[in-house]
């Protein structure tokens, strides 16, 4: 029997889409009612349910080894279903699982209430298709290059969890979608599980890298290693 503290094992999609300019990736916004990260702009995705673990004879991806060093290719199966089916449930995007790369893992930190396992995926917006927000447990819908969410978060004008914001600064380092596809078919991935700190009044949430963290190997320290968690205006990046 699973105890009540272990992260729930869950999947998350980085959607990438052609822009003018370079391109631009999907984030939705969370309904304020939800009990985990309420308000947030995030990527699709949730946990695993049993239906996604299914026989996986036909999947192209089990003919190589997972990208996840603790998985198997088989065990990577539920993964990449759950993944498929809540883009389809949150954002009206169909994809088909070897259509994942995986590219990253987080944890949610020891000292969480809610705690999940989470497997980050990125694949690219199938011609044809247009996302549409769930109208349920997500509010709304968009589209933007991962500078101008940093821009916009750091303005006040949207939330973005410290995963999210890590994540869309490592993809503004890319200008391309076959160099992000690139880069992400070849990073390391490894399991980054934050630490939450209570200073006082202060909650704050650090990653490897940071004083209060010691760097982990094939880990790429990113610029920002320190969140402070700010009344309206969710985690912001601070200096150490």
């Amino acid at each position: 029997m699973s105890n009540p503290s272990d992260p729930r094992p869950a999947s998350t999609v980085v959607v990438l889409r052609p822009a003018a300019s370079s391109y631009e990736v999907l984030l939705v916004r969370r309904n304020d009612r939800v009990a985990f990260m309420a308000g947030a702009f995030v990527f699709p995705g949730g946990r695993v349910d049993p239906a996604d673990h299914i026989a996986g004879s036909r999947f192209a991806f089990l003919e190589r080894p997972s990208r996840f060093p603790d998985l198997s290719a088989e065990a990577e199966i539920p993964y990449r279903q759950a993944a498929v089916r809540e883009l389809s449930e949150e954002a009206a995007v169909t994809v088909g699982a070897d259509a994942l790369v995986p590219f990253a893992h987080w944890v949610t930190p020891s000292n969480e209430t809610r705690r999940y396992d989470t497997r980050f995926f990125l694949t690219v917006m199938p011609e044809g298709q247009e996302a549409r927000h769930d109208e349920g447990e997500m509010t709304e819908l968009a589209w933007l290059h991962p500078s101008a969410a940093i821009d916009r978060c750091r303005r006040g004008e949207i939330m973005l969890p410290p995963p999210t914001w890590t994540t869309l600064r490592r993809l503004e380092q890319h200008a391309t979608i076959p160099a992000t596809l690139d880069w992400a078919g070849t990073t390391p991935v490894v399991r980054i599980e934050p630490i939450l700190i209570h200073d006082g009044s202060r909650r704050l949430l650090t990653l490897p890298g940071d004083p209060t963290f010691p760097a982990i190997q094939g880990w790429d320290v990113p610029e920002e290693t320190r969140f402070l968690l700010e009344e309206g205006r969710g985690w912001l990046p601070m200096r150490p």
